[in-house]
């Protein structure tokens, strides 16, 4: 029971400083500038490719690796499920908003909302296995009171994969707010996309000895799903006409961002 408290506290840390990202909506104009939007759109595809290599990949392999598994194989899989999701559910959307096209003429606002509703989908499947990461390191340093150590790598964890999330919330808000949506909203919806992570951080707490073996695959699978929608959806929005370069900038100060966190924070 110990551990699970350990691990709601550390993941709730997690999930605050996600809603904290979030609230950059209260700061930006209703109205966003075309060539903002590509430098938004370029920012996210960055932090979620970053994100994906050294949050989910690496990570996974070298869990995949201290498990026994053959860690290439492990990531392969998990990546190519996470893309296979992605492709169904893409497949999907395009379906049903393109019969609501059909219906009304707002055809390009409905491509920018599947294109949005997708990442939202990527970011928040990502936060399953960082949640799960966290409740794990707390729940073993809970387990182990005595060993300074062990609490100091969960708090590094945790803080870590925190500042992570802070980019994350904004990235996930702000399209909502140029799709139209109220700031309020957008701020919920861009802060649940982390309520994930203290409901699995607990679940992998209460389960510690049955879901280390999964976690390399469920790391890879997420990574899976980031790169197939930063590639399907974010850089071709990013880069329409003669703002190619700004959505491209844009995609380079979230890449860099994200991997001087991941990699400075451990």
């Amino acid at each position: 029971m110990n551990g699970i408290l350990w691990a709601l506290g550390g993941t709730l840390f997690t999930f605050s400083v996600t809603a904290l990202g979030a609230l950059n909506v209260f700061l930006v104009r209703r109205e966003v500038s075309g060539a903002l939007q590509c430098a938004f759109l370029g920012f996210a595809g960055g932090v979620m490719t970053a994100a994906s290599i050294w949050s989910l990949l690496i990570p996974g392999i070298e869990q995949a690796e201290v498990n026994g598994q053959i860690s290439w194989l492990v990531a392969a899989g998990g990546f190519l499920l996470g893309v296979l999701l992605l492709l169904g559910i893409d497949r999907l959307l395009k379906r049903f908003l393109g019969q609501e096209e059909a219906e009304n003429s707002a055809g390009s606002d409905r491509h920018y909302r599947k294109s949005t509703w997708m990442m939202v989908l990527a970011i928040t499947i990502h936060n399953i296995p960082e949640g799960m990461a966290v409740g794990l390191a707390f729940a073993l340093a809970a387990q182990n009171a005595g060993d300074a150590g062990l609490l100091s790598g969960a708090l590094i964890l945790a803080l870590g994969i925190g500042i992570q999330n802070y980019p994350e919330g904004t990235a996930v808000a702000l399209p909502l707010i140029r799709d139209g949506m109220g700031r309020r909203k957008a701020f919920v919806l861009g802060s649940l996309s982390a309520v994930v992570e203290p409901v699995f951080g607990v679940l992998a707490a209460a389960l510690a000895g049955r879901v280390m073996s999964y976690l390399p695959l469920l790391l890879a699978f997420a990574a899976g799903t980031m790169i197939y929608v930063v590639v399907e959806e974010l850089i071709p929005e990013a880069h329409p006409g003669e703002q190619e370069n700004i959505g491209t900038l844009g995609f380079i100060v979230g890449f860099l961002l994200m991997m001087i966190l991941d990699v400075a924070l451990g």
